[in-house]
């Protein structure tokens, strides 16, 4: 399964419709910039990633929805921004402090949304993401070293024996 869209709609939708549930401000769409950090931009790099179309910076969301999809799970994003980052002008410069605060007010949201969703995240089965590894492996298994077989077998032995056709 291709990797353009990273998120699964499924869940998102139903994130959202939480999100909305308890009173979020939601901003459905948008485009995701993953940094290595921990660290802050740049005036520089803040301005330049807007340039760009980013929505939201962080560090860890790319790596996640990655291994989501080799998992085969429902990956989405709910992004609880912690500041503006330093391209806002008429914000004040962002601080450690400021951060952990909204995080703390995050981590509360957070915990309502997820409360929120939990039914309608238990029912998506709309989507693809549960077979994205379909095909993934074109080599025949019986072509595979055993050792790589056995590497693999934790991600892929639904796929494989697919191939063999015993389902």
């Amino acid at each position: 399964m291709a990797f353009g869209d990273p998120v699964c709609a499924s869940l998102g939708a139903a994130l959202s419709d939480a999100a909305h549930a308890v009173g979020a401000t939601v901003h459905r769409g948008g485009v995701y910039l993953c940094i290595e950090g921990p660290q802050f931009s740049t005036k520089g790099e803040s301005r330049l990633y807007r340039q760009w179309g980013a929505s939201v910076i962080g560090m860890t969301n790319l790596p996640e929805a990655k291994l989501a999809r080799e998992a085969e799970l429902c990956y989405a994003t709910v992004a609880l921004a912690t500041d503006y980052d330093c391209w806002h002008e008429t914000e004040e410069a962002v601080t450690v402090e400021a951060i952990l605060s909204t995080l703390r007010q995050n981590v509360t949201l957070a915990k309502r949304l997820l409360r929120a969703a939990m039914h309608a995240v238990a029912d998506v089965k709309t989507c693809r993401c549960h077979c994205a590894l379909q095909d993934a492996i074109i080599t025949a298994p019986d072509r595979m070293p055993a050792s790589l077989r056995r590497k693999l077998a934790l991600l892929m032995d639904r796929v494989m024996l697919e191939k063999k056709g015993v389902r």
